[in-house]
């Protein structure tokens, strides 16, 4: 018996030349740049689209602060009226639903921000700030500090850098958008008393503000760039920009007083949960 004959079977390296030379290769290279589009378009409006989009659709109250200083915990508590333990936030916590215990039902609920205190994730709190501030809908930041930490040079000297960028932005509206900072940890032995920690701050942002003007005027002298004057560009400010903060005068004048943005100082405990004081600011401004 004789056995079939043989087919030849098609080389594979031939088929797939023949494939790209007659176009059923072409797709492939059209699916694969699709996607990174497509995966590009979302990451986009994850990190920018969200936040601008909550930032400027509603009534917004942010919560910021330097790592550790109470901050989740606070947004936990105002949202689900629960403590709990937190970790340190690598992204925004956010919600649109949020409703203060003493407004009517009937009132309209609040965007509330939680910002990441790390240094390195600070834009994107910026970037909220002052979308929200373009779109008239901020109506306060809640600033978030470890009172008992305070009394430590380097702690508020970082708490002072973050709090002088934030006011640097909110001096650039008219009136100011209004800004709490909230000393919490209050309970502790070690914490500074909120009027104390009101002079340490304005000590503290007076030698910031004349560390920036000292560095920006060095800058100028070396024929770069001199933007020493007091005007609202944005030269940097969210990064330790150059520009004056408060009225200008002898070292060690600076008063917190003296902004446009109304700036308080309120002891409290999240621990404790004696966040009454601060609910009572954040009411006040919400019918404002």
């Amino acid at each position: 018996m004789s056995s079939p004959p043989e087919t030849d079977k098609p080389d594979p390296l031939t088929t797939h030349e023949a494939m790209s030379t007659s176009g059923y290769g072409f797709p492939v290279y059209i699916l694969g740049v699709g996607l990174i589009i497509i995966t590009a378009y979302f990451v986009y409006e994850l990190l920018f689209r969200k936040t601008k989009g909550l930032a400027a659709g509603g009534p917004t109250f942010i919560i910021a602060g330097p790592s550790g200083s109470g901050k989740t915990s606070l947004f936990t508590l105002l949202r689900y009226g629960e403590k709990s333990t937190t970790l340190p936030s690598v992204e925004q916590n956010i919600t649109t639903k949020f409703r203060l215990p003493n407004l009517p039902d009937t009132a309209k609920p609040f965007v509330l921000i939680d910002a990441p205190g790390h240094q390195k994730l600070r834009h994107g709190m910026f970037s909220a700030l002052q979308i929200a501030q373009a779109a008239r809908t901020i109506h306060g930041v809640l600033y978030l500090v470890d009172a008992s930490a305070m009394s430590r040079p380097a702690q508020l000297r970082e708490a002072a850098e973050y709090l002088y960028d934030i006011l640097r932005i909110t001096e650039r509206v008219r009136g100011g958008t209004d800004v709490l900072v909230g000393a919490n940890k209050s309970e502790l032995f070690t914490a500074v008393p909120a009027k104390r920690l009101r002079t340490l701050f304005e000590t503290e942002l007076d030698k910031i503000r004349e560390s920036r003007a000292k560095s920006v005027g060095k800058v100028g002298a070396g024929g770069d760039k001199d933007d020493s004057d007091d005007g609202d560009e944005d030269d940097g400010a969210v990064v330790g920009g150059s520009g004056w903060l408060g009225r200008r005068g002898e070292k060690g004048s600076f008063k917190l007083e003296d902004l446009e943005t109304d700036v308080m100082v309120i002891d409290g405990s999240v621990d404790n949960g004696k966040i009454d004081p601060w609910i009572a600011w954040m009411e006040e401004r919400a019918v404002n």
